[in-house]
């Protein structure tokens, strides 16, 4: 076991990705990894993904937290907007694999984190970078753990080196980096062909998730458990309209998971330093129409019919919406289907089981008394104008 000295616990160096996952007695939890070297990576993995506390559509609302580091941030790609980009003068350097395994394992015995998260910029072969990732979590299974791992599969990864990391990890991706072909050659020169070394690989992560059906049946951890993801940044020049149809295609084409957008924020010292970064809130507004088409039943057109300019509207989706479509309300709790209410503002996946149990139990609901005994008097309140109450 990795000894006490090899950690230093620290709010200084807690990762902006964990920031909201710990209540604040327990912020200290995390730690600076003594020298700059494994602080470096570390504190650099944020900049792979942009995690914002958004909630799971079924209702797992729970954020994990996760140990989440790069292996090294030695990349041989010129990425324009990335703080590891080859040409950018910064320190370099990479986990020795005994080291992290050794420090992966204590913070997971002392419950400072509940999973492990390892990416890694690209240091030349992409089969051998991701390879180094699998050791890692082959090892980690190895000796014993059988938590939440995650791994990301680098852009031309082999097919087997992917079947091979879905068996030991719980969630795999490869980063898309943008929804349109030509930004992504122009902001990643060297990452290779979009459709071959980005959505192909995407695909091969689908076919093992799905060929691993039965295994993950069985098993209690891996397998591709959690499903496969990917990342894009957005407030490069891409517009939603072409963020909404690439994740539709990413959704229903490629079986993924979750799409995370992150939000470009300008690096100095990098060619973008001068572009202005991603409107605030944007990130936001994607998540809701994300969710909206994977888990409430919206349709693409219904939600590129919200744009405008190609951009959607601030706020509510859910809400907008609905003031557009003002014929379809209101709605007969008492008649009402699962997509009926789950469509409607304010209405989740948890609230709409409530209220159509309910009724199938023969409680009907006649007026505001009897919708709150079902949800609360806020949530009713909120519902209420799109509701019809029959006597």
């Amino acid at each position: 076991m990795v000894d006490d000295s090899y950690i230093r616990v620290s709010k200084e160096y807690f990762p902006q990705t964990l920031g909201n996952t710990f209540k604040s007695s327990s912020l200290t939890a995390y730690i600076e990894m003594i020298g700059s070297k494994w602080r470096h990576l570390v504190l650099g993995a944020k900049w792979d993904r942009t995690i914002v506390p958004i909630f799971e559509a079924a209702g797992r609302s729970r954020c994990i937290p996760l140990f989440k580091t790069l292996l090294s941030n030695r990349c041989s790609n010129d990425c324009l907007y990335c703080m590891f980009r080859r040409d950018r003068n910064i320190e370099r350097c990479r986990w020795d694999p005994e080291k992290l395994i050794k420090v992966a394992l204590y913070l997971v015995k002392k419950r400072y984190v509940r999973g492990v998260f390892l990416s890694s910029s690209v240091d030349g072969d992409p089969d051998k970078v991701t390879e180094e990732e699998i050791l890692v979590a082959e090892e980690l299974r190895r000796r014993g753990y059988r938590g939440y791992i995650h791994l990301r599969i680098m852009p031309g990864t082999s097919r087997h080196l992917i079947y091979r990391a879905a068996e030991v990890a719980d969630r795999i991706g490869v980063n898309i980096e943008s929804p349109v072909a030509g930004i992504f050659y122009s902001i990643c020169p060297d990452k290779g062909s979009y459709r071959n070394d980005i959505l192909k690989r995407l695909e091969y992560c689908y076919r093992a998730y799905r060929d691993l059906a039965e295994k993950r049946m069985e098993s209690g951890y891996g397998y591709l458990r959690s499903g496969v993801i990917t990342q894009m940044i957005i407030g490069l020049g891409e517009t939603d309209v072409e963020v909404l149809e690439t994740t539709h295609k990413l959704i229903t084409e490629y079986g993924l998971r979750r799409v995370y957008y992150s939000p470009f924020t300008p690096i100095h010292n990098t060619p973008l330093e001068n572009k202005p970064p991603c409107v605030e809130g944007r990130d936001y507004t994607l998540y809701q129409a994300f969710y909206l088409m994977k888990y409430y039943g919206f349709r693409l057109d219904e939600l590129l019919d919200l744009t405008k300019n190609g951009m959607l509207p601030k706020g509510n989706l859910k809400k907008v919406y609905a003031e557009q479509h003002r014929y379809l309300y209101p709605i007969d709790l008492n008649n009402a289907s699962y997509w009926d209410l789950i469509r409607m503002p304010g209405v989740g996946p948890r609230t709409a089981r409530k209220i159509l149990n309910a009724v199938n139990e023969g409680h009907k609901i006649r007026d505001f008394r009897d919708l709150e005994k079902i949800v609360g008097y806020q949530k009713s309140r909120k519902i209420m104008k799109y509701v019809r109450l029959s006597p």
